[in-house]
């Protein structure tokens, strides 16, 4: 069951590097092409920038969410308070995802502030999924075998909720002018690496 649970949290692990990556998906929009003027050249700059910001802020949330707790059925109490405090963190990093991406501001690109709102209320509905899980595990009985068991199953269908959202980056790799962005940001390239996890154990 903890393997099970560990493995429905890689759902919001997922979110997060999904937002890190976002430059590196193609656009999912089409249009006519226009000529590049100094006014657009600037402007993508100004994109570059705010995409700086906003990988700077999400980069070390990140980090946090790289090592999931490990299981000991030999100790029920210290595998429950271990996902507690494990989701308790993942809801305050997701809560300062989202205020990071406000703090960076409307994206200066067309329609760039509903692609960034649709992000922010993704992660939002992610950050309250994850904290009923984390409320929920708060009230199980890891003295009693069968009721930990049963709470574990519960908190594993809450966060499966994570696994059937939609991609929170979705809108942003759809504008072209924030995917390219996002690709031309050094601090995004960055989190764009292959990351690595400890695999949870039973």
């Amino acid at each position: 069951m903890v393997r099970r649970l560990a493995a429905v949290t890689a759902a919001a692990v997922t979110l997060s590097f999904g937002l890190a990556g976002c430059g590196s998906d193609a656009p999912t929009t089409t249009g006519t092409p226009t000529t590049t003027t100094t006014t657009a050249a600037a402007a993508n700059g100004d994109a570059v920038a705010w995409a700086d910001k906003v990988c700077a802020a999400v980069g070390p949330e990140v980090e946090k969410f790289k090592d999931t707790p490990k299981g000991d059925p030999n100790n029920l109490q210290a595998t429950k308070d271990g996902f507690v405090t494990y989701l308790d963190g993942m809801a305050q990093a997701l809560d300062r995802m989202i205020s990071g991406i406000k703090d960076a501001g409307a994206p200066p690109v067309t329609d760039g502030d509903a692609a960034a709102k649709a992000v922010e209320n993704s992660l939002a509905t992610a950050k309250d999924t994850v904290t009923k899980a984390k409320d929920n595990l708060a009230k199980v009985d890891a003295s009693n075998p069968q009721a930990f068991q049963a709470g574990m199953a519960q908190v594993g269908q809450d966060l499966q909720g994570l696994s059937q959202m939609e991609d929170p980056t979705k809108g942003l790799r759809g504008n072209k002018e924030l995917n390219d962005a996002f690709e031309k940001s050094e601090k995004c390239k960055a989190l764009n690496e292959p990351a690595t996890s400890a695999t949870p154990t039973s």
